[in-house]
């Protein structure tokens, strides 16, 4: 049996488990063992991460072409928002998303 499995051999037969550090009294093997937690800590983080950022991504495309009208439909704007102080037209508006979301289109 060569080092590594009895290592291996050695952290399952210990009471609770490979991750249970607490009652071991060797600096070293409790070392070896919290390292190993948190790099497994680690990676997890990391991959629920990346999973998160492309999900995100996804919902993000398909909700910027979801919600953005086509100008033409909205008719012709005459300047006057209907609101007794005044606006920015609505087409102005739909327009300058719509550059925005070309540019990080491109971008990316």
């Amino acid at each position: 049996m060569g080092d590594r499995e009895q290592h291996e051999e050695h952290l399952d037969s210990d009471e609770g488990g490979p991750d249970d550090w607490s009652q071991i009294a060797d600096p070293n093997e409790r070392r070896r063992r919290q390292n190993r937690i948190a790099q497994r800590k680690f990676r997890e983080k990391r991959k629920q991460k990346k999973e998160d950022q492309a999900r995100d991504m996804s919902n993000q495309e398909a909700a910027g072409a979801a919600y953005a009208p086509d100008p033409k439909d909205l008719g012709e704007d005459n300047g006057t928002s209907g609101l007794p102080w005044g606006s920015v037209p609505m087409k102005h508006i739909i327009t300058k998303g719509k550059e925005k979301e070309r540019q990080k289109r491109r971008q990316y």
